[in-house]
């Protein structure tokens, strides 16, 4: 997140905690596919060779079909591949936005805080940003808009997570969170609690948010006005 003055951290732990998760989903589904594919060549050749002269069929030329049997899977799988891991960009998506402030603000009505309202410019900044990482692959924050807007940031295996998931890991530093003046707000040293600090910042109004995927991982980005984390205050 990004605020004046404030404590710079990146959420690397759900996300990459759980990369594999997704992959063995895709990789389970692509072999079933591929066995079907395989299983609908071989019944296929059969039935137009004939049974009894596909068995009689040389060697060579039982290798030959397997090479082509071969080739086609590799067609196959990168297809199914490209059908798993598409770009995408949302941050207009009704379902997207509400789902990101029911989280927001669940949070926060637990404090007895206002809620948070939808900031489409801000949605845009974060579209932006988000585009930017997912080029990169990188997760990194904008130091450009330090002491002008707020940020969190998430990433992940692509479609292995919810936008429920996504926040939640945010929502889930509460547990680390120990009420004080910004940054020691922690229950340790080490605790990383600045995006869920973010989340409920008293003087933090609006949110916007862009979920953008390069096809293998997803980012999400979370832009807020006025920035929160600001070193020397009480989040609340």
């Amino acid at each position: 997140m990004a605020g004046s003055d404030e404590l710079m951290e990146d959420n690397k732990g759900t996300g990459y905690c759980q990369l594999n998760i997704g992959k063995k989903n895709q990789s389970s589904n692509i072999n079933q596919l591929i066995f079907r594919f395989n299983f609908f060549l071989q019944a296929s050749l059969e039935y137009y060779l004939g049974f009894e002269r596909y068995s009689r069929t040389s060697i060579i030329h039982k290798r030959k079909i397997m090479r082509l049997n071969s080739l086609l899977i590799a067609i196959l799988s990168s297809l199914v591949l490209h059908g798993y891991t598409q770009k995408k960009s949302i941050y207009k998506d009704p379902e997207f936005i509400s789902t990101i402030l029911q989280q927001h603000n669940t949070y926060r009505s637990a404090l007895q805080l206002p809620d948070l309202v939808w900031s489409p410019a801000l949605a845009k900044d974060a579209l932006a940003w988000g585009q930017h990482l997912a080029s990169t692959g990188n997760g990194e924050h904008d130091m450009s808009i330090r002491g002008k807007e707020g940020e969190n940031l998430w990433w992940g295996t692509a479609d292995a997570f919810s936008y429920q998931d996504m926040v939640g890991a945010w929502g889930n530093e509460k547990n680390s969170f120990r009420y004080g003046v910004f940054p020691d707000v922690g229950t340790s040293r080490s605790a990383m609690v600045g995006h869920y600090t973010q989340m409920v910042w008293k003087n933090t109004t609006s949110v916007g948010c862009a979920l953008v995927s390069n096809g293998t991982t997803d980012f999400l980005v979370c832009r807020y006005a006025v920035p929160g984390n600001v070193i020397g205050q009480k989040p609340y």
